[in-house]
Formats: structure tokens, sequence, C-alpha cells
């Protein structure tokens, strides 16, 4: 199976952020969209969640140089893998950014920060999770040059999804 490697790259964790992901999409011609476009949010665009597709190949573009030192700090980086195009996979994160509270209003779900991705996965059940996925195969974490890895393929392992009657 094909896939394409994004990185999702939340804006909000530093000031000078949009403009080195404008700087760095711009430089190797990177397909690249901010989360918030069309959205109530549209006009945070220097604070908002970017979905940017990254290029293949063996040669390093100063693009991963970048992400690699953003996987250094405490805010982080994520890396997405998908067997889906930009626009379909930018949908689907669209679609997740509100979620219902109790209540019946929205809030903002901020999956796309990796410090509070990593707060999610201890709380959603592997369903929840898989539903988060959608079409990502893999959504890799990197916080202080740590990494954290959720894979599809485990949670759709038989009796992965038994563990949300045990929540």
């Amino acid at each position: 199976m094909a896939w394409t490697a994004f990185a999702l790259v939340d804006c909000a964790a530093a000031p000078e952020r949009e403009g080195e992901l404008r700087h760095y999409t711009q430089q190797d011609t990177l397909l690249h969209r901010s989360l918030f476009t069309g959205q109530p949010e549209s006009d945070l665009v220097q604070a908002s969640p970017w979905l940017i597709e990254l290029p293949w190949g063996a040669i390093q573009r100063p693009v991963h140089h970048w992400l690699t030192c953003l996987g250094r700090q405490s805010s982080g980086v994520t890396i997405l893998a998908s067997a889906t195009a930009f626009d379909p996979l930018f949908q689907h994160l669209q679609t997740k950014l509100d979620i219902s509270l109790p209540d019946g209003s929205l809030a903002l779900m901020r999956y796309y920060d990796p410090r509070a991705f990593l707060r999610y996965c201890d709380v959603l059940t592997p369903r929840q999770q898989l539903d988060l996925l959608g079409p990502v195969l893999e959504w890799q974490v990197t916080l202080n040059s740590q990494d954290w890895t959720l894979v599809r393929a485990d949670l759709e392992r038989p009796g992965a999804c038994d563990a949300d009657t045990q929540r």
C-alpha cells in the first residue's frame, strides 16, 4: 500500500512558527493549508494548526530539518502517514476540530497539539482513537526528542476494541 507523509504543525505553540512554516513550505513548494480555513477560527491563522504534505525521497529537505528541530522542543510536532491524498485527509481533520460538550455547546479539540494528543490517547477508547485517526495509518508525536506512535493496525487487531467496555 502506497502512503504519504504529512506534518501537522500547531502554530499556537510559538509566535514565529507560522512564519517558519511559510518559509519552509514555499522553499520546497509543499502543499499546505491551515485547518482553520473556512472555520469560525479562520482569522487566527497565525495560531492555527497546519497540514503539510511532505516530500518523498531519500534526500532530506530543509523542512525535514525544521520538523526535527520542532520535535526537540517541549511543544513538539506530529507526523502522519496516510494512504489518502491531501484533500480527503484535510477534510477529515477539519471534521474533528469541534467536540460537543455535555451542555450541547462546542469546544475546540486540540488534537493537533502534540501535548494534548498524548492526553487524549489516555482517555479515548480504542474506537474513539480509530475515529480520530480516520484515514491515518500512523500518528507519530515527537516531544523533547521522544516519539510516541499510534498505529491503526494495532487498534484494528481482534480484541483491541474490547477495551472500550473496560473504560
